[in-house]
């Protein structure tokens, strides 16, 4: 055999390997951060997909159902996956009354399979403080905690560790075999643990080969849209269909896509999150922004979830804390990365403030102004944008071949017209001609940085009236500061555009989990009330790359962490290991 013929042979095997795995049945299975949940915290979870050949290495759509005890729907989420894993999370309302709520995981060819292998259902238990007693946990409950449990395909090693008040602790984790593996690890403090009601190698049920859906007409990976163009005289040979996605706070996508001789058209692999903008536009030779009628669907369950009969296989479970002392079972998980706030509605103003400013920039003696409004690209610069908008601040424009003094225009009380509109910008508050500050960003800027920088950047304006502590040296005559977009906000689209748009469902956005870094003094100072020490989604490991460094720091208090690690290996073998570390 030849050396071409045999690379040819290998080529073919890998993409006929690929679409068989694409129509396998799978399997789901997720771990979480913590086994209990107070109100308000968020839940992390890392959920793994399984086929009957291993871990589902192809993209797949994995969707989410959050309920109540009492099956009502709380929200319909959506996760891609990527190397046979997808990170997910929820956050447990604040007004939630059950003790329990439940996690519905499922990928649209499930829908077809037997009741029995519909869904993979969890029960995630939330704290009501009256639900616990001095009572141990059911026998149920005890034994799905795998205690101690050995797997020899990776190793741990402790680099060192610290018990002490926001000690920072290092551990090294190692693949000590070939295959890879996806992991995902949690560390939490022994002294509130409660054992998970789930661990992966009891309760991650085998896909079943007996029970394979039929085939569907396509693949549910990534965000897809099928239409068909409706048009009598269409010539397909002598037409382009030209595709924009807006999405938010991103630059747009712009591409073609075929037409068939039918109209039909199909645009896959679109990765977005939350909802985007699609606009399509035909395109003859020789004569542009043709008018057409179009049919489409967006494929998946995007939408809404399914509808189904309450056939949760637990209908009520029970759960019982186990004997920890009162003070410890209580306390309250802090998110480094949430601050709930009580408040009324805010303004648009508002908004913009607890967006951008931070430190001494927030509040103060100040005007604000909203820059993401449409009639603001109409201004050459931001200080044309700001003339007569500020009692007590006067602003000119001074040109280089002006002979008028800017004091004496001030005396005169002449218009700024005499003074120049596209000269240099001269600023005084009332009579005093001090020199303002400026920032960009809460940086220190020159005028002629903010003359350079498009209306179209900009986001939000704050004029601080004298004297304005925030800067380095002080400001005595007060300060103006410029924040730009971060790229979040809702992109422009002309409303003449002579696209025609429809919007899409995209993902959903998962929170990352973000530990907290006391590695500066000043960080130490806040109150650390964390059970969840560390949460790791997502773990890679391979042949190449076949060592991960996990470090994290203690909370206020604990002087023993329970560390879980649970995973899949390519081959589809379980990966579980628990310990405590003191």
């Amino acid at each position: 055999m030849s050396l071409k013929l045999l690379y040819t042979s290998i080529f073919l095997f890998i993409i006929v390997s690929a679409k068989a795995q694409l129509n396998l049945p799978v399997a789901l299975y997720a771990q979480h951060n913590q086994s209990i949940f107070n109100l308000k915290e968020r839940i992390y979870s890392k959920i793994y997909v399984r086929s009957p050949n291993g871990l589902h290495m192809q993209p797949l759509n994995i969707y989410v159902d959050w309920y109540t005890a009492e099956g009502t729907l709380l929200i319909h989420q959506i996760y891609l996956t990527k190397f046979g894993g997808a990170e997910a999370s929820f956050e447990i309302p604040a007004d939630y009354p059950f003790a329990f709520l439940r996690m519905r995981m499922y990928t649209l060819a499930n829908l077809k399979l037997l009741p029995n292998f519909q869904f993979s259902d969890q029960i995630i238990f939330v704290n009501q403080k009256s639900n616990f007693s001095q009572k141990q946990m059911l026998d149920s409950v005890n034994s799905s905690s795998v205690k101690f449990q050995s797997d020899e395909s990776i190793k741990v090693k402790k680099v060192f560790s610290s018990f002490s008040t926001k000690g920072r602790s290092e551990w090294l984790i190692e693949n000590k075999g070939k295959d890879f593996m996806n992991l995902s690890l949690s560390i939490s403090e022994e002294e509130s643990f409660e054992p998970p009601f789930y661990n992966i190698i009891q309760h991650f049920k085998s896909s079943n080969l007996t029970s394979q859906p039929p085939k569907s007409d396509y693949y549910d990976a990534f965000v897809q849209v099928r239409g068909q163009l409706k048009l009598a005289d269409l010539n397909s040979e002598n037409a382009n269909l030209v595709f924009s996605l807006f999405k938010r706070g991103q630059m747009p996508i712009i591409d073609q896509v075929p037409i068939a001789s039918d109209g039909s058209f199909s645009i896959d692999r679109l990765i977005f999150t939350d909802s985007a903008q699609l606009s399509l536009q035909l395109d003859y030779k020789g004569k542009r922004n043709q008018k057409f009628e179009l049919s489409y669907q967006q494929l998946g369950l995007f939408k809404t979830a399914p509808s189904y009969a309450f056939n949760f296989l637990d209908s009520f479970p029970v759960f019982y804390a186990g004997l920890k002392q009162a003070s410890w079972t209580n306390y309250q998980k802090q998110d480094q990365n949430e601050v709930v706030v009580y408040t009324k509605s805010k303004s648009a103003l508002e908004l913009l403030e607890d967006k951008y400013a931070t430190g001494l920039f927030e509040g103060g003696d100040a005007i604000d102004f909203n820059m993401m409004l449409p009639n603001v690209r109409s201004f050459p610069t931001l200080f044309h944008f700001l003339q007569g908008k500020v009692p007590g601040l006067q602003i000119f424009f001074q040109s280089a071949t002006s002979t008028q003094a800017i004091d004496s225009a001030v005396t005169a009380g002449r218009k700024e017209e005499e003074s120049g509109i596209f000269g240099t910008p001269k600023f005084s508050w009332r009579s005093n001609q001090d020199q303002i500050k400026f920032f960009l960003n809460q940086v220190p800027i020159s005028v002629d940085g903010l003359l350079q920088l498009p209306m179209a950047d900009i986001a939000y304006i704050k004029v601080f009236r004298p004297p304005f502590l925030g800067a380095g040296m002080g400001a005595p005559n007060g300060a103006i500061a410029v924040y730009t977009k971060l790229g979040d906000e809702a992109d422009y689209v002309p409303k003449k555009s002579k696209l025609t748009r429809f919007m899409l469902q995209g993902y959903t956005n998962p929170f990352p989990y973000i530990s907290p870094d006391y590695s500066s003094e000043k960080k130490r100072a806040v109150v650390d009330k964390r059970k969840t020490l560390l949460w790791v989604p997502t773990i890679h490991l391979n042949h190449d790359s076949p060592e991960q460094r996990i470090i994290y720091y203690n909370n206020d208090r604990s002087k023993k962490h329970r560390i879980i690690i649970e995973g899949v290996k390519q081959n589809g073998e379980l990966i579980r290991k628990e310990w405590i570390a003191e």
